[in-house]
């Protein structure tokens, strides 16, 4: 818990630097016999105004801040984490398509924290697919090989082009991401095998996703 003197003060040290997605630079110290933290400095740093100006944009950005913090602790550092929602944000605001970079913040919050679903090697016989007839099984996290596809009647066909298209954006820098072309075919399907993959393996209900669903975005 973080706790801020003075914030009912008539004139409020820190005003406008609590809003949601803020970027600020704080300094702040731990009170270990309290457990809580008390902030002492606070500096507005960015306020993402585009953000701002659209509930679309307000959704997914609130989706990307309750997916984290599904996934990590309160107090944990994870830099890599930190930098993957800034890029994010800042991607968000200009003029790249919500839902492009929603499944951009997804494949690589899921390379972060170690759980990317395998798509090179069958995870069924460890053999490189030789055929373009690859399925993808949510229970085995990756995908399979035409012979070990046939034996299951839970995985699906899969297009190859939507493989390409996550293990090219896992790797791929935030910068050089915006010139990668996708078809409305392969991010369709890059959206459902990412929204079940998830479902699947974190096991949560998320609000925002919800509303997201609900208001058609």
């Amino acid at each position: 818990m973080l706790i801020t003197k003075g914030v009912r003060a008539p004139e409020q040290r820190f005003a406008g630097a609590y809003e949601l997605f803020a970027l600020d630079a704080i300094v702040f110290y731990e009170r270990k016999k309290k457990n809580f933290f008390l902030l002492s400095q606070c500096e507005l740093v960015d306020f993402f105004p585009h953000i701002r100006e659209s509930l679309e944009k307000i959704s997914y950005a609130t989706y990307f801040s309750e997916l984290l913090d599904s996934v990590t602790q309160v107090g944990d550092s994870n830099p890599a984490l930190y930098r993957l929602f800034l890029d994010a944000l800042r991607f968000l605001s200009g003029n790249a398509s919500t839902k492009r970079v929603a499944r951009i913040f997804e494949i690589k919050l899921l390379s972060a924290i170690g759980l990317m679903p395998g798509l090179k090697i069958c995870t069924g016989c460890g053999k490189k697919p030789e055929k373009e007839r690859v399925g993808f099984s949510l229970a085995s996290g990756g995908i399979l090989c035409e012979a070990c596809f046939s034996g299951t009647g839970s995985a699906r066909l899969v297009m190859p082009g939507t493989l390409n298209f996550i293990m090219h954006i896992k790797d791929l820098p935030f910068e050089k991401i915006k010139h990668v072309k996708v078809t409305k075919l392969v991010g369709s399907e890059v959206e459902r095998l990412l929204k079940s993959f998830i479902n699947y393996h974190l096991d949560i209900k998320l609000r925002s996703r919800e509303f997201i669903e609900k208001i058609g975005v």
